[in-house]
């Protein structure tokens, strides 16, 4: 069984289980990380896409909330081959103010 955690440029966004997908307006270069709660395995996926197709399904919006996203998910990990995931949104490491600042103003505009 692998045990090695991929490591990937995200850090995860403080969430206190009200986090939901439309909040990812408030973290300039955000995404939804999707992770494999057995292996550490993680793929990121754009929100905008995310919502598109939750509209898309008549399966959600805006006020998703992000943890109830990693339910719908129901391929198995290709590193370890479970099917346990867990989702979070997720900010770029090292992400410097002013780049935030140019990312907002582009979702912005």
């Amino acid at each position: 069984m692998p045990t090695r955690k991929t490591r990937h440029p995200y850090e995860p966004v403080p969430d206190d289980g009200r986090l939901t997908l439309g909040d990812h307006r408030r973290y300039p270069g955000s995404v939804v990380l999707l992770t494999c709660a057995m292996c550490g395995w993680a793929k990121p996926y754009s929100p905008e896409r995310l919502l598109d197709r939750l509209r898309e399904l008549k399966a959600g919006g805006h006020p998703t909330p992000v943890g109830a996203l990693a339910r719908r998910v129901a391929w198995p990990c290709p590193m370890c081959q479970r099917v346990r995931w867990r989702m979070e949104l997720a900010r770029p490491r090292g992400l410097d103010p002013r780049e935030a600042r140019r990312l907002a103003g582009l979702y912005r505009n």
